[in-house]
């Protein structure tokens, strides 16, 4: 499989009233094609940004210092907002977020809405617009299609809602879906079904996604690859087999033993001592160092890079790859 999306070096700070957010530092990140990638981390660690990064949906106070965005061999970061708007976004790269209901407009009918983004198709009539959207609906089986059409956002559930926004992102035939925590507004048995049906497209669709979630059962479902993400850098990426079963970062094997699964029983669970820092000020050097049991003095002063000690496995770690090289 080949590099659909590439991520080099991203630097990207907010100006506040409290001071500069370095809210990515240094973030690298390499997507292929047809895979399922999971961004997961504490809240605040620059998931979600590095999504509005890609799509270039940065707030005003928000300034890129540093990086390349690489998709399809194309720095995105060089485009124009009118260049994003026309060949990128919805066209190529869609993004659902969180709350399907921030998303849908509350006085346009679902058809109106989905028709709108369709707008940039002008080679396609009404009628092959609505046969799109009517077989994209099925696919993330909603039921009574032609009645759901005329219906408004108030009258859906959030599942049908979160599966309308899936539908209305792949009728534009995107080869990029960014998901960012799409079952964090959704009860138990709702996300279930919603995981199922992003499961399906995956294998019908063959559809490249970045699915953003601290949800780790989540990412265990549908997920290929991961990469752990805190304070606004990478950590870790690794295959998502070799994530569960031999995490290396500090921090990822505390993420992962921190909450209750098949391989954590009661007794094994882990705090993570501390909390995240603010970005305004970061710690020097390794950012998780003043968390880690296992720090040492070079932890304190020195930026770990992201290296590669096994096949695909890549940590950023000064004491990891240290026992790594001494193999």
């Amino acid at each position: 499989m080949g590099t659909l999306l590439e991520i080099r070096d991203l630097k990207v700070s907010f100006d506040t009233e409290e001071g500069k957010v370095e809210a990515l530092d240094g973030v690298n990140l390499k997507v292929k094609e047809g895979e399922f990638h999971a961004l997961i981390g504490e809240t605040g660690c620059g998931k979600t940004v590095t999504g509005l990064t890609i799509l270039g949906l940065l707030d005003n106070n928000a300034k890129i210092e540093n990086g390349q965005v690489i998709y399809k061999g194309i720095d995105l970061l060089k485009l124009t907002e009118k260049q994003l708007q026309q060949q990128i976004r919805g066209k190529e790269i869609t993004m659902i977020f969180q709350d399907p209901s921030t998303s849908l407009d509350p006085i346009f009918t679902i058809e109106e809405q989905m028709l709108e983004a369709l707008e940039n198709e002008l080679e396609l009539t009404k009628e092959e617009k609505l046969k799109i959207i009517t077989e994209e609906l099925r696919k993330v089986k909603l039921p009574d299609v032609e009645e759901l059409l005329k219906k408004y956002p108030h009258q859906l559930s959030g599942g049908m809602k979160q599966r309308v926004m899936i539908a209305m992102m792949l009728s534009c035939r995107p080869s990029l879906l960014i998901a960012d925590e799409p079952t964090t507004a959704l009860d138990v048995s709702t996300q279930a079904q919603f995981l199922k049906i992003l499961e399906d497209l995956k294998r019908e669709t063959k559809i490249t996604a970045i699915y953003i979630t601290h949800n780790l059962a989540v990412v265990s479902e549908i997920c290929d690859t991961v990469s752990v993400m805190y304070a606004g850098r990478i950590v870790e990426t690794a295959s998502l087999k070799e994530i569960f079963l031999n995490p290396q970062h500090p921090y990822t094997y505390k993420l992962l033993h921190s909450v209750l699964g098949i391989e954590t029983d009661i007794e094994q669970l882990q705090e993570i001592p501390g909390s995240v820092p603010k970005l305004i000020n970061p710690p020097s050097g390794c950012r998780f160092h003043p968390r880690c049991e296992e720090a040492k003095d070079i932890c304190k002063t020195k930026i770990p890079k992201l290296q590669e000690i096994s096949d695909g496995h890549f940590v950023a770690c000064h004491k990891r790859v240290m026992e790594w090289t001494k193999c």
